[in-house]
Order: structure tokens, then C-alpha cells, then sequence
């Protein structure tokens, strides 16, 4: 039996809330949409060194062959896609500005194309700016960019953001976004997470209705997913602390994730 916290997110075991869900299905069919960072692979000092557990990497292979599963990333498409390396899954990247479905499939959309030069340009002013803050790194993700400050002494992290607020300023087609030790510049597009969440439930059902959207993520860039499925899907927040989220339920890191996956991947009783 789960417990519910202040913030109104369920706890209990990895095991006991993924129970509860596959008991709560009714006939829909489950459609499992997966942050990477900090969700499905520790959080790392370099992006780079986010690698994927090969224990997790089992489990998406067993969770994609039972039913829909999708990565959607803040990461370039191609670069969650290599580092997950299921042909089997949906990937979007780019917090959902490109997605593509699984090998074969035909299933593609990219809305960030046009900005292309915009994010380039960003991003050399950037890494102009920010060459003498020690431990700042300038990630050009092709349609949007990250500026990432985890290794940056916090003193000067105000300087790294005015930079970034800075180079905003000059370009109107890209806005900032927060993340975790991270400040995102993206396509000033009426799109996020949550509107990519539907596109691919519409793509996997046309009419919605037969469907039941499990999404586990860790950050504030989430939740905007875990609100778009508020009412009709169930939102996993990963932390180890309580805080205010629009999500349904709570696993303290990534090992718990991984446990609560592979609940779903036996599908028990189902």
C-alpha cells in the first residue's frame, strides 16, 4: 500500500506502485515516456558521461517489446538514441522539438529546423563569453543549446547566467528555460515535453482512448509533461526529496526506476 505525501505524490515501493498501475489498466494499454538524465542514468558532472546501465538497458529492451515506450530528452535525437541504443523505441530530443519512431516505422516530425543558424549563433557568442569561466560547457544540441554550470564554482554561476540572459536578449527566436545545473536556450516555440508526450500518444492511438501514459522524469523540464497528462496519466517524479510537482507518484533515484520498469516490462497479472 502506498503512502501519500504533502505535495500529493504517492510513495511506496518501486514494486508496489508499478502494481498498482498494471491493476488500474482496465483493458487500456500502457504507454511507457522516459526522461534520460537522472532518470534512466545517474545525473554526471559531463554530459558525456551519462552512460546508460546495461542492467537498465535490459529492462528498456523488455519494457519495449511489451508495450510503447519512448525516450523523451533534452539531449539531441541522435544522441539519446545512441546512448540508449533500442531500435524498438520511440526517441524524442531536443525536449520533443524532433522526434522519431521506432526502426522502420516512418514516424517523424522536427518543428526547429528554421533555427537552426540562430542556435549556432548562440552558441558561438557563448562559448566567446564563457572561455575564461572555469568548468562551464557550451552544448550546441543543433536545435536548441545548453549551458551547462555544474562544474562552475558558484560564485560565478550569476556571471554565467547574465551571459546567457545576454546572448537571449540578442536573439528573440530563442528563450530560456532552467533545468538541473543547466540553462537551456530553445526555439521560442509554443512546444515542450508535455505537448510531445501527446503527439506520440496520438500517433501510437488516434483517439487516446485506449491508452494509459505512465511518464518518469526527474526534472523541472517534466513537468511539463507530468501536467499534460494530469487527469488521464500518471506522472513518476524521481527525487530523493519531496517537492511541489504536478506528478502522481515518487521514486527516489534511478535504481528505483529501474525496479519500477522492470515491474511493468513482467506486466504481472496482466
Amino acid at each position: 500500500m502506498t503512502e501519500v505525501e504533502g505535495t500529493g505524490t504517492a510513495t511506496g515501493s518501486p514494486e508496489s506502485q508499478a502494481g498498482e498501475i498494471l491493476q488500474n489498466l482496465n483493458g487500456r494499454r500502457l504507454v511507457v515516456l522516459l526522461d534520460y538524465d537522472g532518470t534512466l542514468s545517474p545525473i554526471a558532472p559531463r554530459p558525456e558521461d551519462a552512460l546508460l546501465p546495461a542492467a537498465t538497458r535490459d529492462v528498456l529492451d523488455r519494457l519495449g517489446a511489451r508495450w510503447p515506450t519512448a525516450v523523451i530528452s533534452g539531449r539531441s535525437l541522435a544522441d539519446a538514441r545512441g546512448l540508449v541504443g533500442l531500435d524498438q523505441l520511440f526517441y524524442a530530443g531536443n525536449h520533443g522539438l524532433e522526434i522519431e519512431g521506432p526502426a522502420g516505422s516512418g514516424i517523424r516530425r522536427n518543428l526547429a529546423e528554421g533555427f537552426v543558424p540562430d542556435v549556432a549563433a548562440a552558441a558561438a557568442e557563448l562559448d566567446a563569453a564563457l572561455a575564461d569561466v572555469e568548468g562551464s560547457l557550451v552544448e550546441n544540441k543543433r536545435y536548441s543549446l545548453s549551458v551547462h554550470y555544474r562544474l562552475v564554482a558558484p560564485e560565478q554561476v550569476p556571471s554565467v547566467e547574465s551571459a546567457v540572459d545576454a546572448t537571449v536578449a540578442r536573439h528573440p527566436t530563442l528563450n530560456k528555460r532552467l533545468g538541473k545545473k543547466v540553462f537551456e536556450l530553445r526555439p521560442n516555440l509554443a512546444w515542450d515535453k508535455g505537448k510531445a508526450v501527446r503527439w506520440v500518444l496520438e500517433t501510437i492511438d488516434e483517439q487516446g482512448a485506449g491508452l494509459l501514459p505512465v511518464y518518469v522524469g526527474d526534472d523541472v523540464t517534466d513537468e511539463d509533461a507530468f501536467a499534460a497528462l494530469a487527469g488521464d496519466g500518471v506522472g513518476v517524479l524521481v527525487s530523493e526529496d519531496p517537492r511541489d510537482t504536478a506528478a502522481t507518484h515518487r521514486l527516489v533515484d534511478t535504481d528505483e526506476a529501474r525496479r519500477f520498469l522492470a515491474c511493468l516490462a513482467e506486466g504481472a497479472g496482466v
